[in-house]
């Protein structure tokens, strides 16, 4: 009776959904080792696509996510880090500028702006008032998130012609000494008449932060690799891996909705900072770039020679990281509900997820994303301790990409079929793990789905 309490209770919230991200920052006082940072669990319907990029800016060399695009220097960027140590993000504000408004257009370009010449928090704030105060076709409705080598760390709720600073290292601001955002500003002159866009992903943010550190330090690295892939629903309350199906072929489906993962999360990222005294390029990006539920976490530094994995950085000939394109395909995995032809964006089925079999995308990569946790974190002690070379660190990504490689093939070797409404005993298509539909046997090698069973085509 309770289970189908459950499931009735996840279909029939009807609530929205926003494309816009969950974010988390934090002063260096109460986290394990002194380092402040700032969290981006990144949702972009027409974003799906992510990829890390280098570029140059006015000033600074800086590391940045960004959407599909063919352009050598995009227009936007959504997240990154310079080589000075200054670290932006943002999420989308709803209702700011207006009861009815949510554009958000300029984020984008004023973050890339700010990341190719801001070395200080109080460099972005002089920016920010310049573009409000010049740029007269400005549409910015959203939280900035900044950070900088000198222990600063700040929300900026922002309009197209206002802000309200919120300092984390101000206990009057931050007494916990974090801040939580999703897609509501505290400041809106809306807030107490409009929907707040991302209050469930908001209360499963608190949620997680209170149970996981509640009255303790921060352990930034852990959350990094955690809240990504927090199963925790802010409204019903209910944790979905207390209602993990014991078998892999369990086929029920459930609303799967307004999780800080859903089907829209591109990407996320944990860009944590340094103690006094140490090198600015010793910043780093603990980054997951595709579906977080079917990627994992690597740690992203700026080195002399620009190096990063090959399997998250933008490919030349197709404008995509293989990370996060591989990711899409473990996400359509679970994603495998259809209706008449067209994929359910809120329906999952739980057991491609996690199961008691242990054979789940999300149990898969979690297991190999300890690995690169662990590893990860020798290769940042050892580097901010001067013992390692630039090479060391294009060996380790050169690692990075061989064990994605062996991990996602791994992964998608578990998943045993692809059940979807449309396919009956007389059904002759084939299926793809990805839920596409071939009407007779594909060429392409692979694993299909053909009248239920799984076939090999070699």
């Amino acid at each position: 009776m309770k289970r189908i309490h459950l499931f009735l209770l996840l279909f029939l919230e009807c609530i929205a959904t926003s494309y816009a991200c969950t974010a988390v920052i934090a002063s260096g006082k109460v986290t394990t080792d002194g380092r402040p940072f700032i969290f981006k669990n990144r949702d972009a319907a027409d974003g799906i696509d992510n990829s890390l990029i280098t570029l140059k800016g006015t000033k600074y060399q800086y590391v940045g996510v960004v959407n599909y695009s063919t352009s050598s220097s995009p227009t936007s960027i959504w997240y990154g880090h310079n080589e000075a140590g200054f670290a932006i993000l943002n999420t989308l504000s709803y209702y700011f500028n207006s009861a009815t408004s949510k554009a958000n257009t300029s984020a984008g370009a004023l973050m890339k702006k700010a990341l190719g010449q801001c070395a200080t928090v109080a460099e972005f704030e002089a920016l920010l008032q310049q573009t409000q105060q010049q740029t007269s076709s400005l549409t910015l409705s959203t939280n900035f998130a900044v950070m900088d080598t000198l222990g600063n760390v700040a929300f900026f709720e922002t309009s197209n012609r206002s802000y309200t600073k919120f300092d984390v290292n101000d206990p009057a601001v931050a007494p916990d000494g974090y801040l939580v955002r999703t897609n509501f500003s505290f400041t809106s002159p809306y807030y107490n008449t409009t929907n707040h866009v991302g209050e469930q992903r908001y209360k499963a943010a608190c949620k997680y932060m209170e149970d996981t550190f509640g009255g303790r330090k921060i352990d930034a690295v852990r959350m990094a690799h955690e809240m990504p892939r927090y199963l925790y629903h802010g409204d019903t309350q209910v944790n979905l891996w207390n209602e993990m199906p014991a078998y892999a072929d369990d086929m029920r489906h459930i609303y799967f909705s307004n999780f800080i993962p859903r089907f829209t999360s591109a990407s996320a990222s944990l860009m944590q900072g340094i103690l006094p005294g140490e090198d600015p390029t010793h910043t780093v990006s603990w980054i997951a770039i595709g579906w977080p539920c079917g990627s994992f976490t690597v740690p992203i530094v700026i080195t002399p020679s620009l190096t990063l994995p090959e399997v998250v950085k933008r490919q030349p000939s197709t404008y995509k990281s293989e990370m996060c394109s591989k990711a899409v395909t473990l996400k359509n995995s679970v994603f495998a509900i259809y209706h008449d032809g067209e994929q359910a964006t809120d329906s999952i089925i739980l057991a491609k997820l996690i199961n008691g079999e242990q054979t789940g995308v999300l149990q898969k990569m979690t297991a190999a994303d300890n690995v690169v946790w662990q590893l990860g974190a020798d290769m940042m002690q050892q580097l901010r301790a001067g013992t390692l070379t630039q090479t060391d660190v294009a060996n380790f990504y050169a690692w990075v990409d061989t064990y994605w490689r062996q991990t996602y093939n791994e992964v998608v070797t578990s998943v045993k079929t692809i059940t979807l409404p449309t396919a009956t005993d007389k059904d002759k298509a084939y299926y793809s793990l990805d839920g596409s539909r071939h009407k007779f046997r594909p060429g392409t090698p692979g694993v299909y789905v053909h009248r239920h069973r799984k076939v090999i085509v070699r």
